[in-house]
């Protein structure tokens, strides 16, 4: 009996961890796109910026929670957005986990 609940708490642990992994390399992967797209798209104007990280977040499933936020300054891109994904981290609950993504990322427009 002492075994099979312990096989139990493991295997709720691993179906935790499963899902939460799962989510989290999901945002790894949105914000890595992110991120190239915002440092060699220095032609593109905030507008057309601001479409294409929607567009390559809906591409991965997500879709923001409110504005994404472009602020540019000399050769740097700032990139703010959130959404919230939800994490099944029991059979039975389902955690709403809030992620942040900022990006910080160095344009390529003058150099040769």
């Amino acid at each position: 009996m002492k075994s099979l609940i312990k096989l139990a708490l493991a295997a709720l642990v691993t179906y935790a961890a499963w899902n939460a992994g799962n989510a989290w390399l999901e945002f790894i992967k949105v914000k890595d796109a992110i991120e190239e797209l915002t440092t060699f798209g220095t032609k593109l104007s905030d507008d057309e910026l601001r479409a294409k990280v929607v567009e390559t977040a809906y591409q991965h499933g997500i879709t923001f929670d409110g504005d994404v936020l472009i602020r540019r300054e000399t050769q740097h891109t700032y990139v703010d957005a959130t959404y919230t994904q939800r994490v099944s981290v029991m059979p039975w609950y389902v955690y709403p986990w809030k992620f942040e993504v900022h990006v910080d990322a160095l344009t390529l427009s003058g150099l040769k």
